[in-house]
C-alpha cells in the first residue's frame, strides 16, 4: 500500500517548504497509519524520497513503528532513478530478511 506523507501538494514547494509541510502533517500521517494498520505497528514501512526519509523516520521510529529503511534513504523512482529506485528498496528488503 503507498500513502502519501501528506495530503497538499509540495512538488511546487521549495525543498525547505515541502519538508516544512510534510513534517507539520506527520500527525495526519501517524493517525492514518494507525488506523490503516490497525493499530498494529510491528508492520513493516519502507519511505520513499530522500526527504521524507530522512523527515520521518525519526519520527515514526519513536512512535514505534517498525521502518526498514535503517537510515537508508531511497530515491523516487522518477526522472531516470528508477534502477536506483529498485536496487536501494531491495537493499533494504534484504537487509530485512523479506
Amino acid at each position: 500500500m503507498l500513502v502519501d506523507a501528506t495530503y497538499e501538494p509540495v512538488n511546487e514547494l521549495s525543498g525547505f517548504d515541502r519538508d516544512r509541510v510534510i513534517i507539520r502533517d506527520y500527525p495526519l500521517l501517524r493517525d492514518d497509519l494507525t488506523t490503516l494498520l490497525r493499530d498494529d505497528r510491528s508492520v513493516p514501512l519502507v519511505l520513499i524520497k530522500a526527504n521524507v526519509c530522512k523527515a520521518l523516520e525519526p519520527k515514526l521510529t519513536a512512535d514505534r513503528f517498525k521502518v526498514l529503511n535503517a537510515g537508508r534513504a531511497i530515491y523516487f523512482p522518477g526522472f531516470g532513478r528508477q534502477n536506483e529506485f529498485q536496487r536501494q528498496f531491495g537493499e533494504v528488503l534484504k537487509s530485512a530478511g523479506i
